[in-house]
């Protein structure tokens, strides 16, 4: 049974992603990483032909449900929660391709909404800069190295996703470790990886 907290913060994220505005933002979301993993960079242009809206408000009503998407410095899309940029720590393989995401939820969960039988996943602990990899199937996870990996939680309202989530949402090398952060930051929650992966589940399951 997961601590409270955690179970908690996932009740909360469902309910965010079932709201009607979240439902907007899943299905807009979905057709800009489709975009992404075919054509690369997207500019506002071409992702307006994806979702049917006017290009000069693709960014901006992204903005406004506090999904600010990810853009490279020739304001080409280039990330929403599946990431094209190398500069993430956090890393997964879909259909055959080595990508990026902006958490740790994103890499335990989109490789179940693709249906992946077995997704390599890597990471690096925010404090002592280890890696951590696991391996992230349809049923859990499996080879998690070090085996004593935790994960925080955070909520996911209150201003931009990648503020509010993303940015607390890590892998760390020890439970220790991750409840060091979470005693400094008390919206947070410290879960195993695979409690984590039961909640990012969960969502993958909305999509």
């Amino acid at each position: 049974m997961p601590h409270a907290r955690v179970q908690q913060l996932s009740d909360q994220l469902v309910a965010k992603w079932t709201s009607p505005q979240g439902v907007e933002l899943m299905a807009a979301g979905a057709k800009v990483v489709a975009g992404l993993l075919e054509h690369g960079p997207l500019t506002p242009q071409e992702a307006a032909r994806l979702l049917g809206w006017p290009a000069d408000q693709v960014l901006d009503r992204f903005h406004a449900m506090n999904f600010g998407l990810e853009t490279d410095p020739d304001g080409r899309i280039t990330g929403a929660g599946v990431s094209l940029n190398d500069r993430h720590p956090h890393t997964m393989e879909l259909h055959g391709r080595r990508l990026f995401g902006w958490c740790a939820m994103d890499v335990l969960m989109f490789p179940v909404v693709f249906k992946e039988r077995a997704s390599t996943v890597t990471s690096r602990c925010p404090t002592t800069r280890e890696p951590i990899s696991l391996t992230v199937t349809p049923d859990g996870t499996r080879d998690v190295s070090p085996s004593t990996a935790a994960v925080t939680l955070a909520p996911a309202t209150g201003a931009d996703i990648r503020e509010v989530f993303c940015n607390r949402v890590n892998f760390y090398g020890t439970a220790q470790l991750a409840e060091q952060v979470a005693a400094q930051d008390p919206d947070l929650a410290v879960c195993s990886v695979d409690t984590a992966w039961t909640v990012g589940k969960r969502l993958a399951d909305l999509f």
